[in-house]
């Protein structure tokens, strides 16, 4: 599977939206996803004319979700929640 493919994988027509950067229904990161597509041929432009797109996720529960690509947080903090949980 091609993660910058011009056309979305039938599986991303069941994604929920996430507000969390992570699976809603078991809470892994995006790093755990089984599949991953980043929907950079349509993004949405920001007030300052900036970039965002949707970035969907195949979860290893079989959960399918996606959230904004400018949502997503630093590598470092999330290395520092999996360390410590909530």
């Amino acid at each position: 599977m091609d993660v910058f493919a011009k056309v979305a994988p039938q599986w991303t027509n069941q994604a929920t939206h996430a507000f969390e950067f992570c699976c809603p229904k078991c809470g892994s990161s995006s790093r755990e996803a089984e599949k991953v597509w980043l929907n950079r041929y349509a993004p949405v432009i920001t007030e300052g004319y900036g970039r965002k797109w949707q970035e969907f996720y195949y979860c290893k529960c079989s959960h399918v979700w996606w959230a904004w690509n400018n949502d997503r947080p630093p590598a470092d903090n999330l290395k520092s929640h999996r360390d410590n949980p909530i």
